[in-house]
């Protein structure tokens, strides 16, 4: 299949043109859409009428997919399938309604992280809900020496929620991951920053205090404007980010507007064990 790809930043990202999601991906044409992930981080395929099998079939060609732990957020016959969405039934949210309010990878906080995300728009609001996207290749490439230096070779202590570090003050760690802060894509062999605002809690092997001044020197070198790239949805929009070398958050600002309405369909490959 004939495709193309146009840049959409000087950052990250590619929009692919040409592409029915819906017709199953010959090999010669899927091993390019891989490589155009690894090339640009974000991909975003356009005017998709993809049903939640259609993205099941997609998303396992790149590995095994992750069930989301809240069942009742899945879309009913299709486990893997999340709703994003402010959708309402009986005055309750149908899905998760403000998934990443700060910048994330998605299941850093889990042993094996996610390898990628793929959310699909199905309705979006006329305003609101933007997705920011930063390259932590970038991020690594101009990280200043003495900076590089303190994190190189350290762990990183990740935790589901940042709400949740008084366990640091009590030991109680038994929830929480550790893993590089600096990691090797196992792909590409690039290095990045691997930290995350939302769920990097501590560093091991330095005090609380101190860690968290040198996460505050990572959070703010990191998610610089120069290396971020703000996706603006289009209704049928499949954007595939990987959570390898990115960080991403979301636009929540009017999610408790009973008229704001952001219905999204996500699928999260499994990944490895970063190093």
């Amino acid at each position: 299949m004939n495709f193309n790809i146009h840049p959409l930043s000087n950052v990250l990202g590619a929009e692919i043109i040409g592409l029915d999601l819906s017709v199953p991906l010959d090999d010669e044409t899927f091993k390019k859409v891989h490589q155009a992930h690894l090339d640009f981080l974000v991909i975003v395929f356009r005017e998709q009428n993809l049903s939640p099998q259609g993205q099941t079939d997609f998303a396992q060609r790149f590995g095994p997919l992750i069930e989301y732990s809240l069942s009742q957020a899945a879309v009913p016959g299709h486990p893997f399938v999340t709703m994003i969405s402010t959708k309402r039934e009986k005055g309750e949210f149908i899905g998760v309604p403000d998934a990443g309010p700060m910048w994330h990878s998605d299941h850093c906080y889990r042993e094996r992280p996610a390898l990628g995300t793929m959310l699909h728009a199905l309705e979006l609001p006329d305003t609101g809900g933007d997705t920011s996207f930063a390259n932590l290749y970038e991020a690594y490439t101009t990280l200043p020496g003495d900076l590089c230096r303190v994190v190189e070779g350290r762990l990183g202590i990740f935790m589901n929620s940042r709400l949740q570090t008084e366990q640091l003050m009590t030991g109680k760690l038994l929830e929480a991951q550790r893993h590089p802060l600096i990691r090797t894509h196992p792909e590409s062999g690039h290095k990045s920053v691997f930290v995350s605002p939302q769920q990097t809690v501590a560093i091991e092997g330095l005090s609380q205090e101190e860690g968290q001044k040198v996460l505050e020197c990572l959070f703010t070198h990191c998610f610089q404007d120069k290396f971020v790239y703000v996706h603006e949805w289009q209704p049928g929009d499949l954007v595939f980010w990987d959570n390898r070398c990115t960080a991403h958050k979301a636009d929540l600002s009017r999610v408790d507007d009973p008229t704001y309405m952001r219905h999204l369909h996500r699928t999260m490959i499994e990944g490895d064990q970063p190093f």
